[in-house]
């Protein structure tokens, strides 16, 4: 059954993933050696900790988490660090990086196996933690933060975002034919984090052996305290999209600026899903991944399932790369991926997909044309925006205009690069504006990460100042009571603590910290990729913390006089 909620605009492109689903997913060659950037996940970027020399394990860990959105990074093969070094990165610019040299077959460092319907919340957040699992689908959020939803939203369904709908990528649909139970079993577990009461699993109607694979997966694993349930719906890009999705299966519009767990959804992928299960179940850390290799330059596309760090060139070349062919090599897909000016980049948790493109397949495009203003782009939008208005905005550099346009509601999906008639690449006008807005947000942050540390630190003062002036009063008052007293008479009540007062400080120190909470997980979900801007938010949010365990501790104290006061 095909379901009929819709969301607007969308576009039907050429699938073209045939040729990468005709072969089994298989697992490619073990890398000699493979290379791991640091900051291969959202939020800051995580810190070494082996040195040159070092023999390490499989899966044993070589960088830790640096901060509250971070992830751990694990060693994907055995041997020894060759390096701690700056190497390039899938964006163009450089960063550290740990190389690793294998040595022999692998030796695995493995965590205790956990069965998560008997294990408690907090260990099983440790252990999405200790694994560093992150999102697969591409925006590679780590799991353990999104896995706290509950502790700001309330959510109802979890959903199981299999749509996979850009050209090319067939990653989660080989997964899903291959691994369906595992992925059930995983969204079971994220459901029970998260607080979710059903699962809902969004595919679309190209995929049939995948389809088949859950509904057999489904039937066999029988009655569960978290029911699931399959929807289909139609083929259209951007179907994989979170606010798409929700909007089909759930019929639920999310708030312009808002997250799905604003309606009461939680979406993930199903590769996420059957990795943070591996790491719980077998205490597998997250080092591999499925991997489309797909392209006219390529002799045998298919999928693989691949360590991270892996050399691009070498799963390339085991496809069978015709080099002199390669016209354009792109990490994801052709309409939201990232083309690659060289081969020698590792893959990492981010790569769902390559694209190894003749000229005829991925030519390039044609020069920009002035806007003929022919509203094909307002009608492609799968967010309801108006990209001419916004393309006027961002090349005007007007972003204040952008910004009440809901700009950021924009997904960059491309659809409207695909439709317009004048060539105009409009996404990367958005993304291009977006980064400007975000430079000056981050300037506003640090002024007011500046403001509130002075503001702290006068608060601190006066506080200090008080109870340095209460501790001399009451010697003072200790010193005017006569010695002795007559036998029989009760000294004098200390006075009170003012409860009340104390019990609306302890509220408003509550309040302060979820709302840093909710600050730092919007950034780091919205996309923001500035480490300094998350380490703002992340001091912010600790000084939260710190005030409010202040609070609780004085309110306590308090308590305590109270009860021993005759």
């Amino acid at each position: 059954m095909v379901e009929r909620l819709d969301f607007p605009g969308g576009i039907t492109p050429p699938t073209r993933k045939a040729r990468a689903t005709r072969a089994p997913l298989r697992e490619a060659a073990r890398p000699a050696r493979v290379v791991l950037p640091l900051a291969q996940h959202a939020g800051a970027p995580a810190e070494p900790c082996v040195r040159v020399g070092q023999r390490v394990r499989t899966g044993e860990p070589v960088a830790r988490a640096a901060g509250l959105v971070s992830a751990e990074v694990h060693a994907s093969v055995t041997g020894r660090v060759a390096a701690l070094e700056e190497r390039p990165l899938h964006d163009g610019s450089r960063g550290p990086c740990v190389v690793i040299d294998a040595e022999g077959e692998d030796d695995w460092w493995t965590l205790p196996s956990l069965d998560w319907r008997a294990t408690d919340d907090d260990a099983l957040l440790a252990r999405l933690d200790a694994s560093g699992v992150v999102g697969l689908g591409g925006a590679a959020f780590p799991a353990q933060v999104k896995a706290r939803i509950r502790e700001l939203h309330e959510v109802d369904t979890l959903v199981v975002n299999a749509a996979e709908c850009e050209p090319y990528i067939s990653a989660d649909d080989l997964l899903l034919r291959h691994h369906a139970a595992e992925v059930l079993e995983g969204a079971r577990m994220m459901a029970r984090l998260a607080g979710a009461a059903r699962i809902l699993v969004g595919i679309e109607d190209d995929k049939p052996e995948a389809l088949a694979a859950l509904e057999a997966a489904l039937a066999a694993s029988g009655h569960d305290d978290t029911p699931a349930e399959i929807r289909v719906i139609a083929t259209r890009y951007p179907s994989g999209g979170e606010r798409q999705l929700i909007k089909r299966l759930l019929g639920r519009e999310v708030p312009s600026g808002g997250l799905p767990a604003d309606v009461g959804a939680h979406c993930h992928n199903p590769g996420t899903l059957r990795a943070a299960l591996a790491a719980v179940r077998d205490g597998r850390p997250l080092v591999e991944r499925v991997v489309t290799l797909t392209g006219e330059a390529l002799a045998r596309p298919g999928n693989v399932v691949a360590r991270l760090g892996t050399p691009i060139a070498e799963l390339l070349e085991d496809a069978g790369l015709a080099r002199p062919a390669l016209h354009r090599l792109v990490m994801g897909g052709p309409m939201m991926g990232r083309a690659l000016g060289e081969l020698d980049l590792p893959v990492v948790k981010a790569t769902n997909c390559l694209i190894a493109a003749t000229r005829e397949e991925l030519p390039d495009p044609p020069p920009e044309q002035p806007c003929i203003r022919c509203g094909a782009c307002e009608e492609a939008c799968p967010a309801g925006l108006l990209p001419q208005q916004l393309y006027w905005f961002a090349r005007g550099r007007e972003h204040d205009k952008a910004e009440r346009f809901h700009l950021f509601d924009c997904i960059e999906c491309g659809a409207c690069d695909y439709v317009c008639p004048s060539h105009i690449p409009l996404a990367q006008y958005f993304r291009a504006g977006k980064d400007a807005i975000r430079a000056r947000r981050r300037e506003a942050a640090r002024a007011d990460h500046a403001r509130h540390r002075f503001e702290f630190r006068q608060a601190r003062l006066a506080r200090e100042a008080a109870e340095k002036e209460a501790r001399r009063a009451a010697r003072k008052q200790a010193a005017a009571r006569p010695r002795r007293r007559p036998a029989g008479e009760a000294q004098p009540a200390e006075p009170a603590a003012d409860l009340r007062g104390l019990r609306i400080a302890e509220t408003a120190a509550r309040a302060a910290e979820r709302k840093a909470q909710k600050a730092l997980t919007r950034a780091a979900e919205g996309g923001e990729q500035d480490p300094a801007v998350i380490a703002d938010l992340e001091t912010q949010l600790a000084t939260a913390r710190e005030n409010l365990q202040a609070a609780e501790a004085r309110l306590q104290a308090a308590r305590d006089a109270e009860e021993k006061t005759p």
